[in-house]
């Protein structure tokens, strides 16, 4: 047992951190799509809302290009992208898959903490559960992950 509580600290620890990387910035969604970078070298300090914004019309108004067909194209996709990568991700707080390992571990409650910023009570619900047996916690945290994903 004394060797299990050091090992669990640990885990949580680098669970931790591995939730902390987030989405800095809209422009990293694009570092592998070559066609979407031009909007990225063009607008670096625009914020997410913003480019989700954007319009071809607007676009034209800030840089005095016109974008044409295929310049439309281009920035529909990449705002598409960046809502598809927004929505499998809210706030780039935790992947599913550590939601899951946690879950099933037994700390689903750290999980649902994280995403809800340790506010309400769904984290306390999934800790006691936890604590008075191991898979009603696991049930609990399984089935309110559906809230954040």
């Amino acid at each position: 047992m004394k060797r299990l509580l050091p090992l669990m600290m640990l885990m949580m620890i680098s669970m931790t951190a591995i939730a902390s990387t987030s989405l800095n910035s809209w422009t990293n969604v694009f570092n592998n799509e070559p066609e979407s970078q031009e909007f990225v070298d063009e607008m670096p300090e625009m914020t997410v809302e913003d480019f989700l914004a954007l319009t071809p019309k607007k676009y034209e108004e800030m840089t005095g290009q016109a974008l044409g067909v295929a310049g439309a194209l281009k920035l529909k996709a990449a705002q598409k992208l960046l809502k598809k990568q927004m929505n499998n991700n809210p706030d780039g707080d935790l992947e599913k898959t550590v939601y899951i390992v946690l879950a099933i571990v037994g700390l689903g409650f750290v999980g649902i903490g994280i995403l809800d910023d340790w506010d309400g009570s769904d984290w306390i619900i999934a800790l006691v559960l936890s604590l008075l047996c191991w898979l009603p916690g696991v049930i609990y945290s399984l089935v309110k992950m559906k809230n954040y994903y």
